[in-house]
């Protein structure tokens, strides 16, 4: 029976794309002035729902009521216009890149024909000023005027959520918005949602953290395959039943989700003297074969810079590289490739992904002269391989020639895994891989990367806690560049990583 109290009703909501039936009935329902949290798997059609409340997507069938009104958005500007604003996953849906950040964050305010501020330079920064100050954000002139596509992914993240809370939208849907923000920018956040809830929006949340469905919500549905698998509440202060949940929304319960800590072997990087900020102390670092090693750091930490060195893609005031015994300079990426050094970055839509390739595109990329004769490409030769690799780490897509932007995050991360797994790593340095990807993912991709561990070196960069816990078997941990731990699985409390990483302690 539907609430009278509800604001937004979601009613049996389909949507396939060609035989790839996506959502299946979906049908649930947020209460006024209340936080709803949707968790889901990649692949459950979580970003296919998001897509048909904000005007992106049509559905196939069911309806949307808000306030009690059948509504129909036929574009994102419908949806503000009713009330409901988006913050999507990934920052770039949101931003104009070649624009100012002072014209990104006045933009709804230029684009609507019915109030526009006007082509003033001074006006259009002055309204930007006051959008920015949602969030607490203090910019300068020479910020306001820099192009978004210098800003890194956290800070576009915040321009996008500042310009989204500005509109003091009826109904607000967050999709994974702290996925790049700071344990500070996301308290922030929190801080002023809860206040906007406290005046009456209402808010559809969408994370894999469950430490954040406990900070914010009261109630939270499960999707799992295009449909509703559960819905749970909590009473008073305590914490959802995550057991149950997560039993919903994975069909396995959490006890069947945890790794056993493997013991490192022979050393296969090595690295002396590493100083990777200019004010930070040198220190060793060996990575070895047999196990997955973390490396955990709040932003500024100097983790990115590391991975990046060793990668050849960036220089750093003082260190040497040796790989398997022998010195080891790249003097660019296509050298450390050649010599079985891999990286993820950290950004796969800025730095990894080709925007219009299929899966196995994406997948070959690194390694065109195995798959071409001349000038020529050997397709079949190609999507056979993308094939198997898909097979072989768990990619859902309808086949290898599928566009890169039809599969889900997690799905997208995977196809980036694979592109390295198509060559012989000696070392594979993951630098923020579970970026947007949910619980299930994080588990596929950790025991993806440890099967490698038998003949390559591993090493995954993360800020979040719970990210370095699911996968890692060894923790190292950077303190702005100062190395403050580096404890085996077994003894990697979260109160000894959480005082190396703010460091408050040095543990070894």
């Amino acid at each position: 029976m539907a609430s009278s109290d509800a604001v937004l009703r979601i009613d049996g909501i389909t949507k396939s794309f060609g035989a790839n039936r996506v959502l299946r009935g979906v049908s649930f329902e947020v209460a006024r002035g209340g936080i709803y949290g949707l968790m889901g798997a990649n692949g459950a059609g979580k970003s296919t729902l998001i897509k048909i409340l904000s005007g992106a997507y049509p559905p196939d069938g069911g309806e949307i009521r808000v306030g009690g009104r059948v509504v129909t958005f036929p574009d994102p500007t419908a949806a503000h216009r009713l009330g409901v604003g988006t913050v999507h996953q990934n920052p770039n849906d949101g931003v104009v890149l070649d624009m100012t950040v002072a014209e990104n964050l006045a933009l709804d305010r230029l684009t609507d024909a019915r109030g526009p501020i006007g082509f003033s330079h001074r006006r259009t920064e002055r309204y930007a000023l006051e959008v920015a100050d949602t969030l607490g954000v203090r910019l300068s002139r020479p910020a306001l005027r820099a192009p978004v596509r210098r800003l890194g992914v956290s800070e576009r993240q915040l321009l996008v959520l500042a310009r989204a809370l500005s509109r003091r939208p009826e109904i607000l849907i967050l999709d994974e918005p702290t996925s790049a923000l700071s344990a500070e920018e996301t308290t922030r956040l929190f801080e002023l949602v809860t206040s906007l809830v406290a005046e009456g929006m209402t808010v559809l949340f969408v994370s894999h953290k469950l430490a954040e469905f406990d900070r914010l919500c009261q109630h939270v549905g499960v999707l799992r395959d295009g449909a509703m698998r559960g819905e749970f509440y909590r009473a008073g202060g305590a914490a959802f039943e995550w057991p149950k949940v997560l039993t919903a929304l994975f069909d396995r319960t959490p006890a069947e989700m945890r790794h056993a800590g493997l013991a490192g072997g022979e050393t296969v990087l090595g690295l002396r003297g590493a100083q990777v900020l200019a004010d930070s102390p040198p220190f060793d670092l060996d990575l070895r074969k047999g196990q997955v090693t973390v490396l955990l750091g709040l932003l500024g930490s100097g983790k990115t810079e590391l991975l990046e060195w060793v990668f050849g893609a960036r220089p750093i005031p003082a260190g040497e590289r040796r790989l398997a015994g022998a010195a080891f300079n790249p003097g660019h990426p296509a050298d450390a490739v050649g010599q079985g050094v891999y990286l993820l970055p950290e950004s796969r839509h800025e730095q990894a992904i080709i925007p219009g390739w299929s899966v196995s595109e994406q997948m070959t990329l690194p390694f065109l002269k195995r798959f071409s004769s001349g000038a020529l490409m050997r397709a079949p030769a190609e999507r056979k391989a993308a094939a198997e690799m898909m097979s072989d780490i768990g990619i859902v897509a309808r086949d290898p020639s599928s566009p890169i932007q039809t599969l889900s995050g997690g799905n997208q991360q995977k196809v980036m895994i694979g592109r390295w797994l198509l060559g012989s790593p000696s070392v594979l340095l993951l630098d923020e891989p579970f970026r947007g990807v949910d619980i299930n993912a994080r588990h596929d991709i950790g025991a993806t990367v440890r099967k490698l561990t038998d003949s390559a070196a591993v090493l995954v960069a993360t800020s979040d806690l719970d990210e370095a816990l699911e996968v890692g078997d060894r923790f190292v941990v950077l303190n702005h560049g100062r190395l403050t731990a580096d404890l085996e699985l077994a003894d990697a409390t979260r109160e000894r990583l959480i005082d190396a990483m703010s460091g408050r302690g040095a543990a070894g």
